[in-house]
């Protein structure tokens, strides 16, 4: 018992000083000034040592709570060092705090082995640790799609609503699930432009084979390692996962209901083939084409309208995105969110899947390379918009510029070439006209100014390992065309 009591004093000292190194090694004072890191340092000593609840709090916390319009759910996966910015935007949640409008509940993992897995109920001014028969004792891993399942499932047996929100906070691989359960601190990719004196992101070297060349630090021992999702359980949620969670809080918990909303306070998340996985359990999905600075959201303006009345879902999403730029435009020059309606998910799948099949068709009957070099053209990082892992591509942008590109289009058959360029030219424009449908709102900062709400994969040299088993790429032709393209 002694030797627990010792472990567990020295598990706080250790996460104080983390807290401190990290954000000192780090921090930019426009987002975590002197005073924000001792009033983090204090949270997380106070939150050790525990917070005193009263009896009507005990009796809130145990029971089934009024019906409220929204009950907002922040799934804090924050056990790397990602954490002390969790501190904030709990302080910042704070600030609002729970209604009549809406629920803020909170599940939060944190460094350290000893460190139990925390659920809060965010009130003004404070948040009540939920201490219940179903109140986690121990750490759980936030990469296990069980430990997701049950948070959501807690927060909407006891804080009911018309709606539901579900916010995925952490770190964001994209389409691609890594192969390692590691990634990158997004504040490490940025550096301060002296022109503007604004944040901007270094793209010397891709976000994908930076997180490789991390994870191959840590094997080999170097100390300097990445970020693990849960850096305790050395996990991660794969697309896969995240699939089986939202069908398991659709069909089990919400009784055949979809979300309101699904959003990701990660990055590089919103691509069609992560809409893809969402879309059967959300009505709109709201999340970054780019990497999240890692002061992530701004709760504090993301749930203030809620001190006045209640929003629909798409007005909801719509807000979030607005708040973003009002965080985000006058210190980052690399900075995207968007909102996307899911109801038109499915019809630009259908496009792509054609406008991937004529390629694929173009690219067997060529002349020469003349439609790979054209391909090659218009995903390019001088021609197309990319992002920090440069083999995402903005959509919307790429097929504009397949379109200026269709006459240039040679095959061997003239007849075939002309039907080809037709058909494409079709295609390509029934996709451009469901963006303005499916993109509710898109914001995004002056160095992505035509970044227009989703990504795709394209890769110029090797496709990922488990891309193609991805359900986007074995559901449509996209697949085949990486493959056709990249291996001729």
């Amino acid at each position: 018992m002694l030797r627990k009591k010792i472990l567990w004093h020295l598990s706080i000292i250790l996460t104080v000083y983390s807290i401190e190194h990290a954000i000192q090694a780090q921090r930019d004072e426009r987002f975590i000034t002197q005073e924000d890191l001792q009033e983090l340092i204090s949270e997380t000593q106070k939150e050790q040592c525990g917070i005193e609840l009263s009896s009507d709090d005990l009796q809130e916390i145990r029971s089934v709570n009024p019906k409220a319009s929204w009950t907002f759910i922040v799934y804090m996966a924050a056990d790397n060092n990602l954490h002390y910015f969790a501190w904030k935007n709990l302080k910042q949640m704070e600030q609002i705090g729970s209604n009549a409008n809406v629920s803020i509940v909170v599940q939060l993992n944190t460094p350290g082995h000893l460190n139990p897995t925390k659920r809060y109920i965010i009130k003004k001014g404070r948040r009540l640790l939920v201490q219940d028969d179903d109140s986690p004792t121990e750490k759980l891993n936030s990469g296990l799609p069980l430990t997701l399942i049950n948070s959501v499932e807690w927060a909407v047996t006891h804080y009911p609503a018309d709606n539901y929100a579900l916010i995925l906070w952490n770190h964001g691989t994209g389409a691609i699930d890594p192969m390692f359960a590691r990634t990158v601190n997004p504040c490490d990719l940025f550096y301060v432009n002296p022109t503007d004196n604004k944040l901007t992101l270094d793209r010397g070297i891709s976000y994908l084979t930076l997180i490789y060349q991390e994870a191959m630090k840590a094997l080999h021992g170097d100390n300097k390692r990445g970020i693990c999702f849960d850096d305790t359980f050395k996990s991660y949620m794969s697309n896969h996962d995240l699939e089986y969670v939202l069908q398991q809080i659709r069909d089990k918990i919400l009784n055949g209901k979809k979300l309101s909303l699904i959003c990701f306070d990660a990055c590089l998340m919103s691509m069609i083939e992560v809409a893809s996985v969402c879309k059967r359990y959300a009505d709109y999905f709201v999340t970054s084409q780019e990497v999240v600075y890692g002061t992530g959201w701004r709760y504090d303006m993301v749930l203030e309208p809620f001190q006045r009345g209640t929003m629909t879902p798409k007005q909801f999403a719509s807000h979030i995105v607005l708040s973003y730029e009002q965080a985000y435009h006058k210190l980052i020059n690399d900075y995207t969110l968007s909102a996307l309606d899911l109801a038109y998910i499915e019809s630009l799948e259908q496009n792509v899947h054609a406008v991937a099949a004529l390629l694929c068709e173009a690219l067997q009957f060529q002349q020469g390379r003349n439609v790979a070099d054209i391909i090659r053209k218009c995903k390019s990082t001088q021609y197309c918009t990319c992002f920090d892992e440069p083999s995402y591509i903005d959509l919307a942008h790429f097929y504009q510029n397949l379109q200026q590109h269709i006459q240039h289009i040679s095959l061997k058959d003239k007849i075939k070439e002309q039907d080809v360029r037709n058909a494409l030219q079709a295609e390509l424009q029934k996709g451009l006209s469901l963006f303005p449908l499916l993109v509710v709102e898109n914001k995004v900062g002056q160095k992505l100014r035509k970044a227009q709400g989703i990504s795709i994969y394209f890769p110029e040299h090797t496709i990922a390992h488990n891309y193609l088993k991805s359900p986007f790429a074995l559901q449509s032709q996209w697949g085949q065309l990486l493959t056709k393209y990249i291996l001729g």
